[in-house]
């Protein structure tokens, strides 16, 4: 009676398969999980590595026939997808003096973080944003952008983007064949890289200013509006803000931490993305914690060690490491100077969708959660 029942089971379970119909109480294990899956892994990219491997793609590619001569990094534990985390993608780029990339616009959004040299640029609706050591250019959902080096020297910057997100949920678009019209003939002209139309230092003098915001131009720059209107936020600017700010007693998880974030209205920079930068003072150690997030980090000043699970990433200038979405991590700077890190992640988009969750350790070593759902 027993194997009838069950051969009756069995036929039931492939006549539904033809109909593209799961049982339940098969499908359950998909999706009822204690905790997220763990895919992605903390993985560090070191600066001596990948900077080599730019020189020589600099020497063996023209930047003209290869669109964009990047190279991404790719998460080890999702491999061979060019994704650092399942929510972000990212890329190191070397630019040699006149070089440029074609304008181009996306419904992902994407940022811009110089690493070396001082002559790159990112041109953002008309807008030219200068790129040095440390800036942050910000190139929101559908915001025609170009980027390229006007210096004698190359340029070396990074790029985080959260396509893999917006792959996910069936919203990417890319877009080429950018035109102007012409005003002589008013017919379309397309262009390689945009005409300036803002003036020198727009986002700065108009935006940069704290705790006012000019209120007789639009708030609203490309196809989001709760996207920062400020493209580009300056490091030296950020830095002297953590400066100020050192001797209080800062996150016992990240330090003194500050996050980049839309002028008018106070929110995140990007509505999907979060972006930070935060001191690590000599000898300091923060305590364990973890999040849904999944984030990028860079090392901009300094040295130190994030310890992930049971790994020990020790990064230096310029290396890039990624910490997956909850994961057990802490910080150290074990030296006698100051180390800084510059980070981006889920986190806008974790809140939004009521995602977010956050998670320490008490005295007793148990898991306690700091924010569940916001």
């Amino acid at each position: 009676m027993a194997n009838l029942k069950n051969d009756g089971v069995e036929a039931l379970r492939a006549d539904a398969h033809r109909q593209y119909l799961i049982e339940f109480a098969q499908a359950r294990p998909v999706f009822e999980l204690p905790e997220p899956p763990k895919t992605a892994t903390a993985h560090l990219w070191r600066w001596s590595d990948y900077y080599p491997m730019l020189q020589r793609a600099a020497g063996l590619l023209d930047v003209d026939q290869t669109f964009r001569r990047s190279f991404m990094f790719a998460n080890p534990g999702l491999f061979p997808k060019p994704f650092m985390t399942p929510t972000l993608d990212g890329a190191c780029s070397l630019y040699n003096p006149g070089e440029t990339a074609p304008v181009h616009r996306h419904t992902p959004s994407a940022s811009r973080f110089g690493l070396e040299g001082s002559g790159g640029f990112s041109i953002v609706e008309g807008e030219k944003c200068t790129l040095g050591r440390g800036d942050l250019v910000l190139t929101p959902n559908g915001t025609w952008h170009d980027f390229g080096n006007d210096s004698d020297r190359e340029i070396v910057f990074i790029d985080v983007v959260n396509d893999p997100l917006s792959l996910a949920l069936g919203a990417t678009f890319y877009e080429l064949g950018y035109a102007e019209t012409d005003p002589a003939t008013n017919a379309p002209v397309t262009k390689r890289v945009q005409t300036v139309r803002m003036p020198k230092g727009n986002s700065e003098r108009l935006f940069a200013s704290p705790g006012v915001v000019p209120k007789f131009v639009p708030h609203e720059r490309g196809r989001n509006a709760d996207a920062s209107p400020m493209f580009v936020y300056r490091y030296d600017a950020i830095r002297a803000n953590l400066e100020k700010i050192r001797d209080y007693d800062g996150s016992p998880y990240d330090g003194i931490i500050v996050e980049y974030v839309n002028p008018v209205t106070g929110a995140p920079a990007m509505p999907t993305m979060s972006f930070h930068l935060q001191l690590l003072r000599p000898r300091e150690r923060t305590q364990v914690h973890r999040h849904t997030s999944s984030t990028v980090y860079c090392a901009v000043e300094g040295s130190g060690t994030t310890v992930v699970g049971d790994r020990e990433l020790t990064w230096s200038r310029n290396d890039v490491f990624v910490v997956p979405g909850w994961s057990w991590h802490a910080h150290i700077n074990a030296g006698d100077g100051d180390a800084v890190l510059y980070s981006v992640s889920d986190e806008a988009a974790m809140r939004k969708l009521g995602f977010f969750r956050e998670q320490a350790r008490d005295l007793a070593g148990d898991a306690i959660d700091l924010v569940f759902g916001g």
